[in-house]
Formats: C-alpha cells, sequence, structure tokens
C-alpha cells in the first residue's frame, strides 16, 4: 500500500510562510491500494486530493470520517469527484450517537454556507459505520479503535499481508479518565510499520491544555517504542508550530531513539510526503 498526506496540520489551516515546509492544510490521508484508494479524513487537504484522483479518473473511493470537528471535515465541499456521475463514494464514521454523519456533511453545504447542496452532487454516495468494526477495503483488513478526545474520535488500523499502517489523529494519550486506555493504544499499534500519531503539544504546553484531546511529542514516542513500529510520524501540528520548531523537535526525538538503542524512524509528517510499506 502506498501512504500520501495531504494535509497534517490541527485546527485550522495556516497559509503561512512560517509553515511551508511541513505544511498548512488540515488533515487528510490517502491509502492507495492500486485498483482502489481509502481516504482518511476530508479537511482542507482533500481538495488537492479530489484534483488528483480526477486525473487518475479514480472512481472508486472508499473514506474514513475520524471524527466531525471542523478541521477534519471542512474541504469536503471542495472534493471534486463528489460532482461527478462516475464516482462512486462509501464513507464511513461513527457520529450516530449524536448526529448523522451524513447531515454533519449536508448540513456545511447548506445555503447559509455553500452555493452547492448535498443533495445536487452527483456522485454516488453511501453512508456507513466504523463503531469498533472490522471490516475489508480491497483485501485489507481495517479496524478502529475510540480515541481520548472530546468527542467520539477513532484511530485505523490498516492490515495488509505485508505492511500495516495505523493512522490515530486527535488523541490525549494522557487523558485522566481515558475511554481507552495506554496499553490498548500499545497493543492497537503493535508491530506498525507505519504509525502516524497526534502529537501537538510539547509538555510544558500540555500543562495549560489538559483535557483536549491531543498528545504530547514525548507520550508519542513512547507509544511509538512501546509498540515497536518501524516508523513514527509526528502529525496534527499546531496551528502555531513554525517549521524551525518542528525541525528542532525531530531532531531531538531521533537522537533519543539513538540513545535508547532504537531503530525506529521518528520524524515530524510533511504535507506531500509519501510512504510504500510492503
Amino acid at each position: 500500500m502506498k501512504i500520501k498526506i495531504w494535509g497534517c496540520r490541527g485546527s485550522i489551516p495556516v497559509p503561512d510562510r512560517r509553515m511551508i515546509k511541513f505544511g498548512g492544510n488540515t488533515t487528510c490521508v490517502e491509502v492507495d491500494f492500486g485498483n482502489r484508494v481509502l481516504i482518511i479524513d476530508a479537511g482542507t487537504g482533500i481538495r488537492r486530493l479530489g484534483e488528483e484522483l480526477n486525473r487518475r479518473k479514480q472512481t472508486g473511493i472508499d473514506m474514513i470520517i475520524t471524527h466531525s470537528h471542523w478541521d477534519h471535515i471542512q474541504g469536503m465541499p471542495f472534493f471534486l469527484p463528489m460532482y461527478s456521475k462516475n464516482t462512486v463514494i462509501n464513507i464511513a464514521g461513527c457520529t450516530g450517537s449524536y448526529k448523522n454523519l451524513k447531515d454533519i456533511l449536508a448540513g456545511q453545504m447548506s445555503s447559509e454556507y455553500f452555493p452547492v447542496s448535498f443533495a445536487d452532487l452527483h456522485a454516488k454516495i453511501s453512508f456507513g459505520d466504523i463503531c469498533n468494526s472490522v471490516t475489508d477495503i480491497a483485501g485489507h483488513t481495517v479496524r478502529t479503535i475510540k480515541t481520548n478526545h472530546p468527542m467520539a474520535t477513532y484511530g485505523v488500523r490498516v492490515e495488509g499481508e505485508k505492511s500495516v499502517f495505523v493512522f490515530i489523529t486527535d488523541n490525549e494519550l494522557n487523558a485522566k479518565e481515558p475511554v481507552t486506555t495506554f496499553d490498548e493504544f500499545v497493543e492497537f499499534c503493535k508491530g506498525a510499520d507505519l504509525l502516524i500519531h497526534d502529537a501537538q503539544f510539547t509538555d510544558e504546553e500540555y500543562t495549560k491544555r489538559q483535557g483536549w484531546g491531543h498528545s504530547t511529542f514525548n507520550k508519542t514516542f513512547e507509544l511509538g517504542m512501546r509498540s515497536n513500529v518501524k516508523q513514527l510520524g509526528f502529525f496534527h501540528h499546531d496551528p502555531s508550530r513554525e517549521d524551525k520548531e518542528l525541525d528542532i523537535i525531530e531532531k531531538q526525538f531521533r537522537k533519543l531513539g539513538k540513545q535508547k538503542g532504537s531503530k525506529m524512524k521518528v520524524f515530524a509528517v510533511k504535507e506531500m510526503s509519501e510512504f510504500k510499506l510492503g
């Protein structure tokens, strides 16, 4: 499978020259299986991905929405494949406890916010459920896990015959009253070829942001080490986090990994970066 990052910024897009290296678009990740594509989240990065999928003439698309906070769905109205009658899109999420996912996505395209209504889209769009589920997409097993966030949010594990990709955004590993324990996350991430995980705060920042539903670099690093993953990517960059800061943090944790004798590759995720697994 091939992984491509179309957006890795948290909270709000930042068109800022201080964030050019790591990118300013909000969450959107593509998992390419060759004959089918899985998209995780529809932040502003999905606009550019949609243009690319149109160029490829990709008509079969699966999509997982981890949760419906604004930075994870705000790019959806600009996703060009939705406007083609040749496209079939299966969208899965877990928001039924408070509001139907279809209603949420349609709501942001109501006339108060957008000139085209959800009902006028030409693609064949269906909705499914990923609440603590196991499903198959293009011969790959897709599992989910509930994260520690102020609203229902799910991490994703994609298992192929030769590789495993785990993506967990918006997750507070240090949560005082966790829905999912740290040990459960270790088990979920165990042996992954690539783990991309929320790391929005430094330890110092976190003291003032406990309960916000996001993790620190240190705790995410610990998760990678305990899970014995091959590659660990820090994700969901704070909107005020500049490139120069992420460069320093990346070097710091690479050095720490070497000191601990780990072979795990550690990096801050960059927009448009690509990974080939298996």
